[in-house]
């Protein structure tokens, strides 16, 4: 009997290793021709990095508009994308000089960034902290740094990842790429459950996620004479965040895409690609809707769902918000 069990523990981890050999994960296996020149990583290269000790962003967005945000604040989220870029591109191409650009800003920050002293700075980390922490992901073998790895765990305080908003799927995302770049699988495993109760509690059974339709472009964040304006920006910006963790957490152990919150998923998905392609069929349709097609997440989630919508936008192409470059994986 014992033969016969520890037999079956054999053929389950056989079983489990040839799927993944035969799995094709979209970060894991991100294979690109071309994306060192795309990115003009060479040029990245030279440039030079200033980071800050304190974050003391002012809100966002005014009763007018969105605010020019501060030097300090640019360069936190310009060395968040830059240094993801870099360490992509080490990841396909092999270039230790991309990977050891990146280590180089994440270690600056990590070494000076002393204080997160507003709410905005705070929600700045939430937003940009996944891109290092993905670039972290991609280089850490070759150049572990556990100085970076420390300024992750002050940084977590920030995560978001409590609340039913965009700022809620962000902090998954922060949670599930910082587990990632810990090691630490009790984050992972309590980030895998949080994606499927925020799935629930976010996004209604017809996959509209109500607390983002109605946004505007001003600091009356639901109200006013644009009341809805980015409703569709905000959906995207959402769910684009949900996409990537999921699908970390999918590379990682958690399938949740044909788990019940992952069919609800495919609903919204389907849902917002419906808005996309006639945005008059949007509940707060008006001229002049910001952010429609920051769609390029649908790249991924048609790897896992059907919608004829979707399929239709990705055919035509126009697809923004693709901080991931998720456009420049080789099919």
């Amino acid at each position: 009997m014992k033969r016969f069990v520890l037999f079956l523990l054999f053929m389950r981890v056989c079983v489990c290793v040839q799927a993944h050999a035969d799995q094709d994960y979209f970060f894991r296996d991100f294979k690109s021709t071309d994306l060192p020149q795309k990115l003009h990583l060479d040029k990245k290269l030279s440039q030079t990095i200033q980071p800050c000790t304190q974050l003391n962003a002012s809100k966002h967005y005014t009763s007018t508009g969105v605010r020019e945000p501060d030097a300090c604040t640019k360069s936190f989220k310009k060395s968040a994308t830059m240094s993801y870029d870099l360490a992509l591109g080490y990841w396909v191409s092999k270039n230790k000089q991309y990977g050891l650009k990146a280590i180089e800003i994440l270690n600056a920050w990590a070494k000076e960034l002393q204080s997160v002293d507003t709410y905005q700075s705070e929600d700045n980390i939430n937003f940009y902290m996944p891109y290092m922490n993905m670039a972290y992901w991609f280089v850490k073998k070759a150049f572990p740094s556990p100085e970076y790895e420390d300024f992750i765990k002050r940084m977590q305080q920030y995560s978001q990842s409590a609340l039913n908003t965009n700022h809620g799927a962000w902090g998954i995302l922060f949670d599930v790429s910082s587990a990632l770049a810990l090691d630490d699988h009790a984050l992972l495993q309590n980030s895998a459950n949080r994606w499927q109760e925020w799935v629930f509690k976010a996004i209604d059974e017809n996959g509209v996620i109500p607390s983002a339709i109605t946004r505007s472009d001003t600091s009356d964040y639901h109200g006013g004479p644009t009341k809805g304006i980015k409703g569709i920006a905000y959906t995207n910006f959402a769910l684009l965040a949900l996409t990537v963790s999921g699908e970390l957490l999918f590379e990682n152990g958690y399938d949740l895409w044909g788990s019940e919150a992952g069919k609800r998923l495919s609903v919204a998905y389907n849902k917002t690609a419906t808005w996309i392609l006639n945005p008059e069929t949007f509940p707060y349709f008006q001229p002049n809707l910001i952010g429609v097609h920051n769609n390029a997440y649908f790249i991924i989630l048609a790897k896992h769902y059907s919608s004829p919508s979707a399929d239709e936008l990705l055919k035509q192409g126009d697809l923004h918000e693709d901080g991931f470059r998720l456009k420049l994986r080789s099919l």
